[in-house]
């Protein structure tokens, strides 16, 4: 997975909260940006994004998918705001993570713990997160996994509020213990995911450093001389893709065995970026900190990066102004860069890949960026808002 360094919030604090209103209709005057020749003829977008389809197949002047180079839509424009996101941290506490870290003298599990809890404080008010450790016995209980979760998710609040007093504490609270049941936790956290109130894109993050040592239902001995098949973790991933919960995996140093399913489970979990190998050429698909002099410094880099990823890019589509009707097929997502006095149309992506434009989600309820124009975006103080009422911009 690529690491992306763009500050994660910064588009949430230049988000356009105000709407503003164009009249509907056609307009004599050329575009000036985006031409698209007559008939409908991809061409390039003025930014050299690529090909882009602007036809028009409603009736009137351009029936049939043609594009009359005289006339241009002029719709209604509307700002739009950052969507809430839902977040589970499903945190390996086993043994291992007592050991020294790569670039401190704390253990991997303080250093964990420091970088994570820094993670949040930053996350803004909307966002709803919880936590899972695992395997979080207690002394003489049964051995594997409790199967309660430490902090329930709910919304962050304010930087004093109770949920993120809870999160503290339970961070503060939990020590290094026991072996590594990651499947029946994965699937817990996975179900306290999905029961979660409230809407917005949903994420797990899971963060060990080994593979399992108990296997689904808490079969196997626990030893880490004796280890799980970790392979059924990656179907769970697909399946939990699947219900619109995507995962994120981070590989702590000691994960080395482990290398191939993590990257194996983040591609399957819907987090893999471009060009990522399962045999680590030229990077595996999830973050692998097992090669890492600093970890603390690398693990507080990609958590920057999933936090990019998972709080910047999402937008609630908003209510078309003047009462108007949402056609899902004649909405645009324009962006103006900071300095600019032109507002740039981002194109949609196709159904797929998605490294450039934006889709719709599953729910069609928000707009997503892709991963490449999202930290555009969100490296920028730029404006976000939706155009309604002219045909869908379109990567050819």
């Amino acid at each position: 997975m690529t690491s992306r360094h763009a500050s994660p919030w910064s588009a949430a604090l230049a988000v356009l909260l105000s709407s503003v209103a164009a009249q509907s209709g056609c307009s004599s005057d050329e575009p000036k940006e985006d031409p698209v020749e007559p008939g409908g003829t991809p061409v390039l977008d003025g930014n050299g994004n690529g090909a882009i389809f602007d036809g028009d197949d409603g009736a009137g002047p351009n029936a049939g998918g043609g594009f009359d180079s005289n006339q241009a839509c002029v719709g209604q424009e509307a700002g739009t705001e950052l969507a809430p996101t839902i977040v589970e941290l499903l945190v390996d506490t086993s043994l291992s993570m007592d050991e020294r870290a790569p670039g401190s003298n704390r253990s991997k599990w303080v250093e964990t713990r420091r970088v994570m809890l820094d993670a949040i404080d930053l996350m803004p008010g909307t966002t709803s997160v919880g936590v899972v450790f695992y395997p979080d016995v207690e002394v003489g209980a049964d051995p594997c996994f409790d199967a309660e979760a430490d902090v329930a998710v709910s919304t962050l609040g304010s930087a004093s509020s109770q949920q993120r007093t809870r999160l503290r504490d339970a961070f503060e609270r939990e020590d290094p213990r026991g072996s590594t049941p990651t499947h029946d936790a994965y699937r817990y956290a996975l179900d306290e995911l999905a029961a979660a109130s409230g809407v917005g894109q949903r994420f797990l993050v899971l963060i060990t450093d080994g593979v399992p040592t108990y296997a689904l239902g808490c079969e196997g001995s626990g030893l880490q001389q004796d280890p799980a098949d970790p392979a059924p973790l990656i179907p769970e991933a697909a399946s939990a893709l699947g219900r619109g919960i995507k995962t994120f995996v981070i590989g702590s140093p000691g994960s080395e065995s482990a290398r191939r399913s993590l990257s194996q489970m983040a591609q399957a979990g819907g987090t893999a970026s471009e060009g990522c190998s399962n045999d680590g050429s030229p990077r595996y698909c999830h973050f692998d900190m097992t090669e890492e002099e600093d970890f603390a410094g690398a693990l507080r880099d990609a958590l920057a990066s999933i936090s990019g990823i998972a709080l910047s890019c999402t937008y609630d589509i908003p209510e078309p102004p003047s009462g108007g009707t949402l056609d899902l097929s004649k909405v645009n997502v324009l962006f103006k860069a900071p300095g600019s006095a032109e507002r740039e149309v981002i194109p949609q992506s196709p159904n797929g890949s998605c490294s450039d434009g934006w889709q719709y989600s599953a729910d069609q309820s928000q707009v997503l960026l892709c991963g490449d124009t999202c930290d555009r975006v969100s490296s920028s103080t730029g404006q976000l808002s939706l155009e309604f009422g002219c045909t869908t911009r379109v990567i050819f």
